[in-house]
């Protein structure tokens, strides 16, 4: 089952590129043929709203590739994944807020 993050920015259109090119040096960097999306965004009060789903085989190459890191953070696994992706997506320059849409 794939992993679904609601995705929120102030900043519009380039905080969804700057999702986008995060998400691609981090597919390119797992090599997994696991695949990732990025749903159409909607505006309201400011702020922009999108998903980003992760399929299964993109997030057991993460979990491969990042596990050091990933085993870090405090929480359950999934909490732990959703705090890295959350710091991930940060680090590459994208200023937003993520949160699991099943949780």
């Amino acid at each position: 089952m794939a992993i679904v993050y609601r995705v929120k920015t102030t900043d519009g259109a380039g905080g969804r590129l700057a999702v986008r090119r995060a998400m691609s040096h981090m597919h390119t960097g797992c090599a997994s043929a696991g695949a990732y999306r990025i749903g159409p965004d909607s505006a309201s009060m400011g702020w922009t709203f999108f998903t980003l789903s992760i399929d299964d085989a993109l997030e057991e190459a993460i979990g491969a590739k990042f596990a050091d890191m990933i085993r870090r953070y405090r929480g359950k696994a999934h909490e732990k994944l959703d705090s890295f992706m959350s710091d991930y997506l940060e680090s590459r320059g994208s200023n937003v807020k993520i949160s699991r849409a099943d949780a």
